[in-house]
């Protein structure tokens, strides 16, 4: 695979009325459709997204429009903000800044709520899976983990320096290749033990190649060995 099963799905707002105050030339439901098909035709794809809260005029049934989008979706990941007048922009134009600064932070802090919940309970499913992980180098925190991403660009903390020279889908069971150390570029074969909202942890079972992951499993993460 040439891809990563990573998507970056900007929606600002899950409120039609909102989105097209912000000129952004679709609706919710374009937007749902647009998810719907990247989930089938991608399997397995995490996705993330922008929301602003607060947009001029945004009202709270607006506002729960967005909350009920992010659960509704389950981002990944999520970038969110109160919303800010920028000169030069149409808003600033032809729109007034009115939401009170105290709303705007209670509305982002219910939308942040949301996506933290969508994130862990999406990561909770990744409990047992194996994927195949890019190793970046040594966990920041402890010289005695390694760190590195999913294709779907999930960061994961790997229990361990050392893995089997070669992983195989009976690794779990039993693997009679040498104990080798994992460094930075190497593909390493993960099973997930636990999950956090933002991070994923896990077990090698050894090292291997996308080509040969696939192979294997078909895809680049397995349901277990």
């Amino acid at each position: 695979p040439n891809v990563a099963k990573q998507l970056h799905m900007p929606a600002q707002s899950g409120s039609s009325s909102v989105l097209e105050r912000m000129r952004r030339g679709y609706t919710r439901e374009a937007y749902l459709d647009l998810v719907e098909r990247a989930r089938r035709d991608i399997p397995g794809v995490a996705l993330s997204s922008d929301f602003i809260s607060g947009f001029c005029g945004e009202t709270e049934e607006e506002h729960a429009d967005t909350v009920s989008l992010m659960r509704l979706v389950g981002y990944e990941k999520a970038f969110m903000f109160a919303y800010s007048m920028r000169d030069k922009t149409a808003a600033a134009r032809h729109l007034t800044d009115d939401v009170p600064e105290d709303v705007k932070k209670r509305r982002l802090g219910e939308v942040i709520d949301a996506q933290r919940k969508g994130a862990e309970a999406a990561n909770a499913r990744e409990i047992g899976r194996v994927h195949c992980v890019l190793v970046e180098g040594e966990s920041k925190r402890s010289d005695e983990r390694m760190s590195g991403r999913t294709c779907t660009n999930k960061r994961v903390i790997i229990d361990g320096v050392d893995t089997f020279a070669e992983y195989s889908s009976s690794s779990s069971s039993g693997n009679d290749s040498p104990a080798v150390g994992i460094n930075s570029g190497d593909y390493v074969a993960v099973r997930i033990d636990r999950a956090g909202a933002n991070t994923l942890y896990g077990t090698p079972l050894g090292r291997t190649e996308l080509t040969r992951f696939h192979r294997i499993h078909g895809a680049s993460f397995a349901r277990g060995v």
